[in-house]
């Protein structure tokens, strides 16, 4: 009887696992993020929902967690913390189930202080992964979530 070789075994394979490799990266690059914004006291997590939610008018929380390709309630649980602390206002309209999310004065002076931060770390991750090959890797990356349909 013949035996397979380590290298041949079909689970090593799984050592290659693109969720894997996805979420451990992801995880570094927030790191990162993380690192260059916390003398602004936000996380790299609570900048996409200052920005999202930043407009003239107030953003819907349902649209927002759709465009930030999040779970409506995961959204709410990172708002909070930015509600009390006074960067975005939450409100619901008298008889209706819709939440409405805005970026406060505070909020969006803050965002202008951490901009450069930002952009420092923002420049050095593009660098890091090339800046063409981010744009193909984004592509990519794009053409699987809507291949999966959000599933």
């Amino acid at each position: 009887m013949k035996t397979r070789a380590a290298t041949d075994d079909p689970i090593d394979e799984m050592k290659r696992c693109v969720c894997f490799d996805l979420r451990r990266t992801t995880r570094a690059v927030t790191q990162m993020y993380d690192r260059a914004l916390k003398t602004h006291g936000i996380r790299a997590t609570q900048m996409p929902i200052l920005v999202g939610s930043r407009g003239a008018e107030p953003v819907l929380l349902g649209r927002l967690a759709k465009a930030l390709g999040m779970e409506r309630t995961t959204l709410l649980r990172n708002v909070r913390p930015l509600v009390r602390r006074g960067l975005v206002e939450q409100s619901t309209e008298t008889g209706s189930p819709r939440t409405t999310l805005r970026t406060t004065p505070a909020g969006r002076a803050l965002l202008k202080r951490a901009y450069p931060d930002w952009k420092k770390v923002q420049t050095r991750a593009l660098d890091l992964m090339g800046r063409t090959e981010w744009s193909r890797s984004l592509t990519a990356l794009g053409e699987v979530s809507r291949g999966t349909g959000g599933r």
